[in-house]
């Protein structure tokens, strides 16, 4: 995480925070005007506590941004890593409370997590299209989508706990990349062929759903990654449903 010296400057009060730090696999970042970045602001805090929210243009002076592809496609340009030099922010970048950022983060985090299982469902449904099969991990499929709607469908009603949104995230994910191994080993030796094409082509997909079967393996990898790991969404779920003391 950049780290940020709390407000300072030649006014009295201070007039800006002074971030440096580098931050990998930014999506779009090499494309975006504003970025929304998290920085410790005293270092002295535990854990969540001392971290605030920035909004820093890109376009301000010691911003580096360096796109970089994906294994599968090198003219995937989709992630960047960011560093950041002595970069000057002012004091009225800061979004919500200083030293307060992780309630920022938490509310974005939520609607992240809850826009990925919907995302999943989505992928669900294209194996179920993509890769018919008589073998038992295909009636498991089409049960985890059946599941993880149900489960969506709960969370999305309200006054539920909003930890189970964690459920949904590591269920989704890894239910998809689950399925897409089973459909890459029926396939056989046609599935390693890339490029190929494992679906019919939809103007309004995107292609890389649509790709070799292993390339569509590859790429749930970074889902069980994206909206925190599928470490950090189990411990969630351990603490915060199960009601399970820390280790």
């Amino acid at each position: 995480m950049p780290e940020g010296c709390p407000p300072c400057g030649e006014e009295a009060g201070g007039d800006h925070f002074t971030v440096n730090g580098q931050k990998v696999w930014t999506s779009g970042a090499h494309d975006a005007d504003v970025l929304l970045t998290f920085v410790r602001t005293d270092p002295d805090a535990p854990k969540h506590k001392g971290i605030s929210a920035l909004l820093i243009p890109t376009d301000t002076e010691g911003v580096v941004r360096r796109p970089f592809p994906c294994m599968t496609n090198p003219q995937d340009m989709d992630f960047s890593e960011v560093f950041l030099t002595d970069v000057r922010v002012p004091k009225e970048n800061l979004l919500g409370e200083l030293n307060k950022g992780w309630t920022v983060a938490h509310g974005s985090l939520g609607h992240e997590r809850t826009l990925l299982w919907i995302s999943y469902a989505e992928r669900l449904e294209d194996l179920i299209r993509d890769a018919p099969s008589d073998a038992e991990w295909y009636a498991t499929l089409q049960m985890d989508l059946q599941a993880l709607r149900l489960l969506g469908y709960q969370q999305l009603s309200g006054a539920r706990n909003p930890a189970e949104v964690s459920v949904l995230k590591l269920f989704g994910s890894e239910a998809v990349q689950e399925a897409s191994w089973h459909a890459l080993q029926e396939a056989g030796e046609t599935s390693l062929l890339h490029p190929a094409r494992t679906a019919p082509y939809n103007h309004m997909a995107l292609e890389v759903f649509t790709d070799s079967w292993f390339e569509r393996y590859a790429r749930t990898f970074p889902g069980t990654i994206a909206g925190g790991t599928s470490e950090i969404h189990r411990n969630v779920i351990a603490e915060r449903i199960l009601g399970l003391p820390r280790t």
